[in-house]
């Protein structure tokens, strides 16, 4: 695993006890998500396409919903702290998700046994750079079953601005056992890549506690270059959907075999 992934699965572990801090109410987004994510899949593959690889499960905010919809769900995450918090999340729910440990470019599933297969909420721009993520989408591919569907939805990255910008993106407050938090993203921009902060800052008490901070990094890749690595990955019918879920979704198909 390279130093980059490393950093990207301890911010992860890390965070996975307050990641639902990020939604206003990640009980309704889990609901919400899955929704959109389901109409989309029945739209593209058909209403058979029930079986379900999330890729990147975090704490399983789209596997939850998709759960909630019927689908089959089978979850993969670089966190292995992500993925305890996903089985206890949906244990706690009456669900059933078998979660594995495993990089995205070495998912440890077997060839063409999804119909689907979910990488969302960013995941892909963690990645080193192009060969990385065209590795990711060749094992997207590998476990897809022939007319099975790539499902990616990624930020809408445009150019990057100078080396050195920082941006700030808050999220607001946030209530969580008794207690208030400001939430909210920093990015520090080094060319078409930018650190990003998350930070956590208790709003209760005496002021002197400090913030949770967390750090990890993302390559600003464009959505229609991601596109582009999706076909050369192999995959047909390759679209954008804007609109549908909270960031853009790139679906793609396996052909299939004649």
């Amino acid at each position: 695993m390279s130093a980059a992934l490393s950093d990207v699965r301890a911010f992860y572990d890390e965070l996975a006890p307050l990641y639902h801090l990020v939604y206003e109410n990640w009980d309704a987004s889990v609901v919400r998500q899955g929704r959109a994510l389901a109409g989309i899949i029945a739209e593209r593959w058909g209403t058979q396409a029930r079986d379900v690889l999330d890729a990147a499960v975090g704490i399983g905010t789209q596997a939850l919903g998709l759960l909630g919809q019927g689908f089959d769900v089978i979850g993969s995450d670089l966190s292995p702290g992500a993925v305890r918090r996903a089985a206890r999340e949906a244990t706690a729910r009456g669900l059933r998700l078998p979660a594995v440990v495993a990089d995205f470019r070495a998912l440890a599933a077997r060839s063409r046994f999804a119909d689907v297969v979910v990488v969302a909420d960013n995941s892909l721009p963690h990645l080193d750079g192009e060969a990385d993520i065209r590795t990711a989408l060749g094992e997207c591919y590998r476990c897809l079953r022939p007319g099975g569907g790539c499902l990616v939805t990624m930020r809408d990255y445009g150019p990057p601005p100078a080396a050195g910008t920082v941006e700030t993106h808050p999220y607001g407050q946030r209530s969580w056992n008794g207690r208030r938090y400001d939430v909210r993203q920093v990015w520090r921009w080094r060319g078409p890549r930018y650190d990003l902060s998350l930070e956590i800052a208790p709003l209760d008490g005496n002021g002197l506690e400090p913030a949770t901070v967390l750090t990890t990094s993302y390559l600003a890749i464009p959505p229609a270059r991601v596109m582009a690595l999706m076909r050369e990955a192999g995959l047909d019918a390759v679209e954008r959907i804007d609109g549908r879920f909270f960031q853009p979704v790139l679906v793609g198909t396996r052909p299939r075999e004649s």
